[in-house]
C-alpha cells in the first residue's frame, strides 16, 4: 500500500513537473554556434572551432566578379555559412528564457560564443575580388561583452542607438531606434532609400517578412593577437599586405546602422611574389603567396580605410547587395540568409538568427555582411524524463524497502 502511494505522488509531481516547465519560464545550458560572411569573399573566423552544420547561406546572382553580361541574371546557390567551422559555444554558461517554446524572450549572456587564438596563422585564396589575392588571420572572436566597448553609434536618432542590450524578443525591431518598421531597405549614405541606386556606394541591405518577427542584438569582438593578420593586394605585379589590428566590437548584430571604422595599417610592399598551391589544416588546397622580392618602401602601399554598417539579428528573411564595381572590375554579389523559431516534434525549440550589414572601403571596393546564429535549445523533454526515470528509481527502492 506504501508503494502505491508512493508512485501516485510521484506520477502527480512528474505531471506538475512537466506541465509548469511547458509553461513557465526556464533555465538551461546554453548552446549554439555563430560566424559572419563577407559577402562571398571571407568567413569570420577563417577558421573555426566547431562545424557549422545547420548554417546556411544563398549566394547569387554574381558571386564571382566577372563582366555584367556575362553574369547570370538569377543564379542562385545554396551553401553551407563556412566551409571551415564556426565560433564555438563556451561550455558552461547558462540561459534562462520567459517561458518555453517558441517566442520565449531571454538576454544572451555575456562571452558565450568562443574562438581562441589558433595555433597557426590561417591563410585563404580570395578568389572574388581582384585585386585582393589572400587573407591571412590569427583572430580570436568572443562574445557578446558583459558591457558595451564603444558607445552607441547608429546613424539614426542624432547618432545614438538604444537598442536593448543583447534583448532577444518577438517584435524587438519595437526597441531598436531609428527603425520606422520590421521591415526595411537601407542604403550607405541614403537609410531612406529603397533602391540600390540611391545610395552614396552601389550596396544595399533588405530586411522582409514583416509581423511580429524575432530578434534582437548582439556584438561579437574581433582580436588579431600577436600573429601577423594581414590582406594581400597585388599591384602591377608587386604586392603589399594591409595589417588587420585588433578590430574590436563588430556593428552587425549590434543595433539599427551601427558603425565602425577599421583602418586597415600599412604593412610591407614587395616588387614581386610568388604564387603555388599548398595544402594546410582545415582548409585544405589553397593558392597562397609563398615567396616575395624586391622589398618597396611602406609609403608605396598606403593605409585605407574600411566604413562598416550592421543590423540587427532577426528570424525573417535579410538581404545584402552590391553592384557596380571593385577596383574598376564590374561586380554583383548577392547574399540572403533566412531566420527561423520553431519547435522539433520532441518540443526542443531550435533558433536561428541572421544580421545583415554593408561595408566600404576607401581603395574602391563595396561588401554585402551577413552574420548568422544556431541556438539549439537542449533537449530538455530528454532531460526530464531522465530525472523522471531517476525518481521512479527512487520510488522502487522505497518500495522494496518498505517491504
Amino acid at each position: 500500500m506504501q508503494s502505491i502511494r508512493v508512485l501516485s505522488s510521484l506520477v502527480v509531481l512528474t505531471a506538475f513537473v512537466l506541465g509548469s516547465s511547458a509553461a513557465g519560464a526556464a533555465t538551461f545550458a546554453f548552446t549554439g554556434k555563430f560566424t559572419s560572411n563577407r559577402g562571398l569573399l571571407i568567413n569570420i573566423p577563417v577558421v573555426g572551432n566547431v562545424p557549422c552544420a545547420g548554417l546556411s547561406i544563398m549566394s547569387g546572382p554574381g558571386g564571382m566578379v566577372v563582366p555584367a553580361p556575362v553574369t547570370p541574371a538569377m543564379r542562385t546557390m545554396t551553401m553551407i555559412a563556412n566551409n571551415y567551422n564556426c565560433v564555438a559555444h563556451k561550455a558552461g554558461k547558462k540561459i534562462t528564457t520567459t517561458g518555453m517554446g517558441v517566442g520565449g524572450a531571454f538576454v544572451i549572456p555575456p562571452n558565450v560564443f568562443s574562438k581562441p587564438f589558433g595555433a597557426y596563422v590561417a591563410a585563404v585564396a580570395v578568389k572574388y575580388a581582384p585585386p585582393v589575392i589572400q587573407l591571412a588571420t590569427s583572430f580570436k572572436i568572443t562574445g557578446p561583452a558583459p558591457v558595451r566597448t564603444t558607445p552607441p553609434a547608429g546613424t539614426m536618432v542624432n547618432g545614438v542607438n538604444t537598442a536593448a542590450f543583447h534583448a532577444f524578443k518577438a517584435g524587438a525591431w519595437m526597441t531598436q531606434s531609428g527603425r520606422a518598421a520590421s521591415m526595411f531597405t537601407w542604403c550607405f549614405g541614403n537609410p531612406a532609400c529603397t533602391k540600390i541606386t540611391q545610395g552614396t556606394q552601389p550596396i544595399i541591405v533588405k530586411y522582409a517578412g514583416g509581423g511580429n518577427a524575432f530578434g534582437g542584438t548582439m556584438a561579437y569582438l574581433i582580436t588579431s593577437g600577436a600573429g601577423l593578420s594581414s590582406l594581400a593586394i597585388g599591384q602591377a605585379g608587386a604586392v603589399g599586405f594591409a595589417i588587420l589590428g585588433g578590430m574590436g566590437s563588430q556593428p552587425t548584430g549590434r543595433g539599427y546602422a551601427e558603425y565602425l571604422t577599421d583602418m586597415l595599417g600599412s604593412g610591407p610592399f614587395w616588387g614581386a611574389y610568388k604564387l603555388m598551391t599548398v595544402t594546410r589544416p582545415i582548409v585544405g588546397m589553397q593558392k597562397l603567396i609563398t615567396m616575395v622580392s624586391f622589398y618597396l618602401t611602406k609609403a608605396m602601399f598606403p593605409a585605407q580605410i574600411n566604413y562598416n554598417y550592421g543590423f540587427p539579428f532577426t528570424t525573417r528573411t535579410v538581404l545584402a547587395r552590391n553592384t557596380g564595381t571593385n577596383v574598376g572590375n564590374p561586380a554583383v554579389t548577392t547574399i540572403s540568409a533566412k531566420g527561423f523559431d520553431v519547435l522539433t516534434a520532441m518540443g526542443q525549440r531550435n533558433i536561428s538568427l541572421v544580421a545583415g550589414g554593408v561595408a566600404a572601403t576607401s581603395i574602391g571596393t563595396q561588401t554585402p555582411n551577413m552574420a548568422q546564429m544556431l541556438l539549439p535549445e537542449p533537449g530538455r523533454a530528454l532531460q526530464l524524463a531522465a530525472g523522471v526515470v531517476g525518481l521512479l528509481g527512487v520510488a522502487v527502492w522505497r518500495s522494496r524497502k518498505v517491504h
